[in-house]
C-alpha cells in the first residue's frame, strides 16, 4: 500500500494518528498462531513472512510482505480476532501499530485513505483466493504446474525467475522439499520444464495446462 512511499512520507501521512514503533530481529515471532490481534501493523523495514504450522510440524507459506504493505487488518475486523497462522519477522524489521480504533477513525477522516485502504484489501484477498486454490490441488506436480501457470502470466515469460529459495517455494505450495525436488527432476526428464538455481523455463505450457485437467 506504502511501497512506493519513503518512511518520511509515511509518518507525515499518519501525522494525525497515534502509533507505535516496534523493532524485530529476524526470525523473531511477531505474532503467534490464535493469538489476538487488535491492532494493524505496517511494515516499515524489513519482511515478514505467514506461515501456517501444522501438528505434524510441516510449514506452509502463507504469504510474505516487505516495506510499505499492512497486515492484520483482515483479522482485526473480523469476528474471530485471532491470527490464523504466525507471523515471523524473516529479516531485521520496524513495524508501525496503529490500534484498530484509531484506525477507523483515521479511516472516517481521511477518505483518500480509506479508498487506497479498500483497493489494497481486494487485491489481498485475490491474492488469498489464489493461494487456496493451489493449495487445493492433490498432487504435487499439480501444484507446481499451477505455480508455473501463474507466474507466466505475472511475469509474461517462459522463463519463470524466482524470488525465493527452494525451501520458501515448497513451503507455498504445502510440500516436502525433497518431494519438490523429485517432482521437479521428473516434470525435467518429460521435457515440460528446465531449471536451474534461480529460474524454471516453461518447455510445454500446453502440457502444464493438461496436467491441471487430470
Amino acid at each position: 500500500m506504502f511501497k512506493n512511499n519513503t518512511k518520511k512520507e509515511i509518518f507525515k501521512f499518519f501525522k494525525d494518528i497515534n502509533y507505535k514503533l516496534v523493532n524485530f530481529s529476524k526470525n523473531d515471532i511477531i505474532a503467534l498462531e490464535n493469538s489476538p490481534c487488535e491492532k494493524i501493523g505496517l511494515i516499515l523495514d524489513g519482511h515478514i513472512d505467514i506461515k501456517h504450522i501444522l501438528t505434524s510440524n510441516s510449514i506452509i507459506h502463507v504469504s510474505s510482505f516487505g516495506p510499505g504493505h499492512l497486515f492484520g487488518e483482515i483479522i482485526a475486523f473480523s469476528d474471530a480476532n485471532v491470527y490464523p497462522a504466525t507471523v515471523i519477522s524473516s529479516t531485521n524489521s520496524t513495524i508501525m501499530y496503529i490500534d484498530k480504533s484509531d484506525f477507523i477513525k483515521f479511516c472516517t477522516t481521511h477518505p483518500e485513505f480509506l479508498k487506497m485502504f479498500l483497493n489494497d484489501l481486494t487485491n489481498k484477498i485475490i491474492t488469498l483466493n489464489k493461494s487456496i486454490t493451489g493449495l487445493s490441488f492433490n498432487t504435487i506436480r499439480q501444484k507446481i504446474s499451477n505455480f508455473l501457470i501463474n507466474e507466466n502470466k505475472i511475469q509474461g515469460s517462459n522463463f519463470i525467475k524466482l524470488n525465493m529459495t527452494k525451501q520458501k517455494l515448497s513451503e507455498i505450495l504445502g510440500v516436502p522439499r525433497p518431494s519438490l525436488s523429485r517432482e521437479l527432476i521428473n516434470m525435467k526428464k518429460l521435457g515440460i520444464i528446465d531449471y536451474s538455481k534461480d529460474f524454471i523455463k516453461i518447455l510445454d505450457i500446453e502440457a502444464l495446462e493438461n496436467i491441471l485437467m487430470e
